[in-house]
This record gives structure tokens, sequence and C-alpha cells, in this order.
């Protein structure tokens, strides 16, 4: 019995103790090695030998030769697998290496199941600009795989290895379509009526318990397995989509789907042998929970991350020559999990509840729309030529899980009414750097007006209003000049970046839903934009680190530094995030521990301390704002007060603000009766910066509208007493401290605002 996937040939032992998590540094140092080891096996320009061999003959026990299998009916299928994961992991196609291969692919006379679906991937993953070639490509391998799909009452529309093999099974009708759905998304399109047959069949042989095992109902029972389960689930996943998107395009509540329920639910409970290669061909079935997780959205199995968990079993399973279980099959198998896995996320789906005000939360229909963010996603994915993928999270994951993406999506129909820890939450999401996204589906005012509510109770200062049509959202990538009827946006900005966006009407994931691009074009555009607006168009090839710092506990600082945040009347605060993450960094890296305290300027609460430590007054006040700032003579006199008595006043104009940063320099110049003058770059405070001066950047926003080229710090200081008491930075420094990328801003980068702010701090000190 054949009961093995596509050229897996053997197990390994690995150990089962408990794993520490992998770091991305790990992770891409573990993709190196694994793709050395490709390279390696490669022979001119195939994996493969130069001619298919003889058919593959059962030996006397009636065991059939793996590798005779690869180098008869699946002869073409290494090379194609190969190309894939190669592709897959960033490798241009213009790389000799490569290119060789996928010269060879386009002509090589491949007719095996495996190879086929395997080599409709690299099709799909080779540039637009190819389109019209690989478009062509991909209708010979469609109708090439239909040759191998069994039309008997036993095994119909099952797929045999080959066409002239009289079997069938769930391993290679997998791989059959997934060809199918690659050249389908190349424009090779496959009827209907295939999508529904393979629906129906699968259902058939799902099992009892949920999973799937190697053969049909009609064939020799066997045992459910994990790998089989995954490509039963992934499978439906597809046809769903392809089947089933309009179903639920009207506002019913959350549907289930049982049997992918079912599938999931079984695949959670045999989770922890998975992510112990304990299973019957590991990394194959590592290959299938990557594609169900990344098709579902879901981050866990049950409490199990399967990324997470994948990776610290791949990567303590690595053989030193870099490859998994000795054996290029498997080594692929390994570079399209890590590769696929850490894909920057475009969206966080938010499964939320609503709360009651009683003992139990009510579910909310958060999911009315299954499909939405999958393919709106896909499409984003498409147009950027990068893999992308969304989410689903909760409000009861860590902080950071929300962060894994930009966007945290909530859509629904009802009253949103979250209890207050939940509301907590989204304000920390939201000032820690993320951008909250609301849909009303079907345009329900009910849910479109709680959602302001909500943002009303969240960011008291700010309210919403009609995003201004030269809004940079409107023009990231697709502009919105050329939509003839753009979507209706609403956004709650804090003056320096959207904090929550609304899609009020028009009911854009209807048709994100149903698949529905043409003649729809600008809400898939939007989301792109959104994305890009949100991420700085940076990080677009493998999901970015976390920007949250948390103070390290087994550091004691010596040094304690009282710092004051100036309050006034007027956008003080936009950024709060910022000043905890800098004294979470600045105790973690310079033992040094920020005392940071809110002062209401006016009230002569701003006294100087005479020392770092000194519990009576503070060394250090910020001062930052967006828009006109006009400061009364009580506070003016208070700041004079504090920088002669030997304060420090650290200054910026919170995301670069052109009129914060001209108000903010003649109000400085009024208390200090001098101007701010350029500090040097070799002046004593640079030493602090953590980095060369000239090294400190600027973000793309600003670099783009006038900075240029331009490098190292351009903070001014105004000298009072013979020495700097004032730095100023009309450039954004406050919202670079919170961390994220966001565009828009005109000011440092994140890394570079740090920097500059530990210098400021460190001065402060006294170092």
């Amino acid at each position: 019995m054949r009961h093995t996937p596509l050229l897996c040939v053997a197990l390994c032992a690995i150990a089962t103790s408990p794993l520490p998590a992998q770091s991305s540094a790990e992770i891409e140092q573990a993709l190196q090695r694994a793709k050395k080891y490709i390279y390696s096996a490669q022979t001119k320009d195939q994996w493969d030998l130069p001619q298919p061999g003889p058919p593959a003959m059962p030996n006397a026990a009636g065991m059939i030769n793996q590798l005779d299998i690869q180098n008869s009916s699946q002869w073409g299928g290494m090379t194609a697998l190969a190309t894939y994961a190669l592709l897959a992991s960033g490798d241009s196609p213009q790389d000799p290496k490569l290119a060789g291969a996928i010269e060879f692919l386009k002509k090589a006379d491949i007719k095996g199941t495996y190879a086929l679906g395997v080599r409709a991937q690299v099709w799909n993953s080779l540039p637009r600009s190819l389109h019209k070639q690989t478009l062509e490509l991909a209708k010979r391998d469609r109708d090439m795989l239909m040759k191998n799909m069994r039309t008997d009452e036993r095994c119909r529309p099952f797929f045999r290895y080959s066409a002239d093999d009289p079997g069938c099974d769930h391993s290679a009708s997998q791989f059959a379509v997934l060809g199918r759905w690659a050249v389908d998304q190349l424009g090779a399109e496959v009827p209907g009526a295939f999508w529904k047959v393979t629906e129906e069949a699968w259902l058939k042989d799902q099992d009892p318990s949920g999973g799937w095992s190697y053969s049909n109902v009609f064939s020799q029972r066997l045992p459910v397995t994990p790998s089989m389960t995954a490509a039963g689930v992934a499978t439906l996943f597809i046809t769903n989509d392809y089947l089933h998107g309009p179903a639920f395009a009207d506002c019913k509540g959350n549907i289930p789907h049982k049997p992918i329920d079912a599938g999931l639910a079984w695949l959670t409970k045999h989770a922890p042998d998975v992510f112990e290669l304990k299973n019957q061909f590991p990394y194959y079935t590592l290959y299938g929970i990557e594609r169900i997780g990344l098709a579902s959205g879901y981050k866990y199995l049950g409490t199990i991350d399967w990324y997470k968990e994948g990776c610290k079993a791949l990567i303590a399973s690595q053989f030193p020559d870099g490859s998994w279980n000795q054996n290029p099959a498997d080594t692929c198998f390994g570079i399209l999990f890590l590769v696929r896995g850490r894909s920057p996320v475009v969206m966080n789906k938010l499964e939320y509840e609503l709360d009651t005000h009683g003992d139990k939360a009510r579910a909310a229909n958060w999911n009315q729309r299954p499909r939405d963010a999958a393919n709106v996603t896909n499409w984003i994915g498409r147009q950027l030529e990068r893999e992308v993928r969304w989410q689903i999270v909760n409000l009861k994951s860590p902080p950071e899980d929300l962060h894994d993406a930009p966007i945290l999506y909530l859509a629904g129909n009802q009253v949103l009414t979250l209890s207050d820890k939940d509301a907590e939450a989204l304000r920390a999401f939201a000032q820690q750097g993320g951008l909250i996204l609301g849909h009303a589906d079907c345009s329900n005012p009910v849910f479109a007006t709680a959602f302001k509510k909500l943002g009303t109770k969240l960011f008291p200062p700010y309210e919403f209003r009609e995003l201004p049509a030269d809004h940079l959202i409107y023009d990231e990538i697709y502009s919105r000049k050329k939509w003839r009827n753009p979507p209706r946006v609403q956004g709650l900005s804090n003056g320096v970046r959207e904090l929550m966006i609304l899609l009020p009407a028009g009911d854009p994931a209807r048709f994100w839903q149903t698949g529905a691009v043409l003649g729809h074009e600008p809400v898939y555009e939007l989301m792109a934009n959104l994305f890009l607006y949100a991420t700085e168009h940076r990080d677009l090839r493998t999901k970015p680190e976390s920007w949250l710092v948390t103070p390290q506990p087994n550091i004691t600082p010596p040094t304690t530094l009282r710092v004051a945040r100036l309050s006034f009347e007027g956008n003080w605060n936009p950024e709060p995030a910022g000043w905890p993450r800098l004294a979470a960094i600045l105790h973690n890296q310079n033992a040094v521990e920020l005392k940071i305290e809110t002062v209401k300027l006016g009230e002569n609460k701003l006294a100087a301390a005479t020392k770092p430590g000194d519990a009576q007054g503070y060394r250090l006040a910020h001062l930052t704002a967006t828009g006109k700032v006009k400061l009364r003579d009580t506070q003016r006199a208070e700041l004079k007060t504090f920088i002669e008595s030997g304060g420090t006043l650290f200054v910026d104009a919170a995301g670069g603000d052109a009129q914060a940063a001209e108000t903010l320099e003649a109000e400085l110049s009024a208390i200090a009766g001098a101007k701010a003058v350029p500090l040097p770059l070799d002046n004593a405070l640079y030493k602090n910066l953590g980095m060369p001066a000239t090294d400190v950047a600027y973000r793309p926003f600003a670099v783009k509208r006038s900075l240029g080229k331009i490098k190292g710090p351009r903070l001014r200081a105004i000298t009072v007493k013979g020495r700097p008491a004032i730095f100023f930075s009309p450039e954004d420094i406050s919202a670079g401290l919170v961390g994220e990328a966001i565009d828009g801003i005109f000011g440092y980068t994140p890394e570079s605002a740090v920097a500059v702010a530990r210098a400021v701090v460190m001065n402060a000190v006294g170092q």
C-alpha cells in the first residue's frame, strides 16, 4: 500500500523534551541552511534524474520504493517542489540556478499528479509580468491533471498517481486540488462542477471522528491521520470559497461549517503529536498544518500556537547539513512551513463577545462573512506580489497577539457593547500603535453608531469625521481620484495618525466575502491602501519583530530620573504609550529608571530637581503637541523658572505637525529670550545615542517630503546660563517612541526617535 506523500522516504527520530521559543534570527538561519542543502542537491538545472526511470514495481512484500515513484510516475516533481520552495523563500526567478530550473519545468513532460500539482504552484509564484506566458503553462497543467482523475464509480472524482494508475487516494487528490486551485488563480478557469463533485466526495469520506484517512470510502479502511485530515480541511476551505461565498453575503449571524469545524477539532486533539513529530510523515504534515492555519486564519489549534510550535520542532530536528530527514522533499516542506508562517499579517479579525451586564457574555456576529478577510488579503497579496496572510484573534490573547498585524478588524451588525476590560484592551492596542477598523455589516447603522460611541469612550479628546479626500490613505498605491464611487470612510485621529477607521456604509465586506472584484475595485484598493498606510510600506517580506517592550524584572537600575509630562490646554498627549516604552528600553539597556508623572502647567508644580533621584522635583520635562500652541503667561513663567533653576526642557512637534512646530518654537524663544539653534553633530549629547550620529534616520514620509538623504539628528538647542537647557525637535519624536511603522509622520524612524530621546534623557541624568 503506497500510503505516502510526494517523495517522502523515511522518518527521523527527534527529542520530545520541551523546546524553547525560536527567534526570527534562528528561523532565518534555519532557512538559509535548508536552502543551501537544497541547492547542493541540484544537478545542472534540476533535482530529478535526466529522464524518467522505469515504472515503479512492488517488492516481494508488496511495497513500492518511494524513490522509484519519484523517478518514474512523479518525475519532475522534485524539481517543481524545490523550485516552489525556493521561490516562496524569496529567491529571485532570475537567479541562474532557479532560472534554469524554471526553464526545465516549462519543457519537461511531467505527467504525475503530485508533480503537476506542485508545478502549478511554481507558475503561481512567478511575477505578474510573466502572466501571459504562465497562463498558457497553467492551462496545460490544468488539462494534464484532469487526465489523472478517476471517472469510475469506485473512485470518482479522486485522483490517481498517474493516468495509467488504477488506484486513487486522498494524498494525490489534494495535490490535484492544489494544482487546480493554483491555475485558477492565474486565470486558467476551472469549471464550477469540479469543485462541487470534489466537495461532495471529501465530505462523504470524512470519518465520524472528524478526520480523514489515506483511502477513500470504497478502498481499504485505514486509520485517520493528521496529514490526511489537514488535506481534507484545506480542501474544504478551497471548495467552500468557490461554492458558498455568496451564501454568506447576507447578515444572518455566524453560520458554522460543521465538517471544517470537526476536522479542526480532530487536529486540535492530536496537535501535540504533530508538533512532537511523532506522526507518520511529520514534515509533510507540518506543510498541511501551515496550509490550513493560513486558510482558516486561526493562530491557535486549541491553545497551541501552530507556527511557534512548528518552528520549535523544525529547528530542533534540523540536521547539521541543513536538511530535515536528510531528504530534499522533507526539507522543502520545512522551508515552506517556515516561510509561509512568518508572512506579514495584513489584519487580525477580532472574535469578540457582547457584554450583557449579566453573568455571561453573548456571542457577537463577528464572523457573518467568514471569508471576507481571507479574500481581500489574498487580493492584496496578488497585487503586491507578496505572501501576506490574516488571522483570527480574541481579547483573551496576550497583547502581542493583537500586534501580529497592524490592523484589528471588527465586523458586525449589532450594538457594540464591550466589557470595560475588552474596551481597555482595544484602547491599549491603538495607543501602542495599532489601527482599529470597524465594518458595519449590511451597512447596519446600529453597529456604526456604536463603533463611533466606542471611539468617544476610548479616546475622549477626539471625534470621528469623514476622512478628507486628500488624506494619505487615499493615495498610498491606488488613487481615490480614479474611483468612480469612492467608499465612505470615517476616521478618528489623535492628530498624528488614525486610531480608528469606520466603513459605515456600502458594505465592502459583502464583496470581499463573495470575491467579487470586477466593478468593486475601490473597496479592495482601499484595503490595500490602508495596509500600506499602517505599515509605512515596510516589512512586506516577513512579519516584523514586535516593537512592544517590557521592563526586565532581573534588572534593578541604580539611577532614577523623574520626568514631567507637561499638560496644558491643547493636544498635549497624543501618544501616551511612547514614554512608557522608552522607560522600558532605558530600564533594560541603560539601567536608568524613569518615573514619569503628568504635571499641569500653570499650577507651579514644575520644580527643578538638583539631582536625578531628587523626589522633590524634575530634572527633565517633556512638552509636545499637535496643532497651534499658545501658552498662558503663567505657564511661560513656570517654564522659564524651571530651566533657569537647572531643569531641562525637551520639546517636539508630535507627528512633525507644521503648525505645532512653528508655534512651539516661537513659544520657546519667548520663554528663553533666544532662538533655538542646530546642535552640532559632534556635540557631547549625541555620544549617548546608542548608534553613530550619522546612522540616525527619518521616516520615508519625511524623506520624500523634504528631508531627502539627510542623515543625523536635527535637534535645536537654546542655551540658558551657559548650558543647553532646551532641546527642540520640529520633527516627530513622540510617535517614534511608540515604535510602530505608520505612514504620514514627518519625523525620525522609531529606532532613531528612541536614540535621540535616550541622548536627551542621559544628558539630564548627567552622563
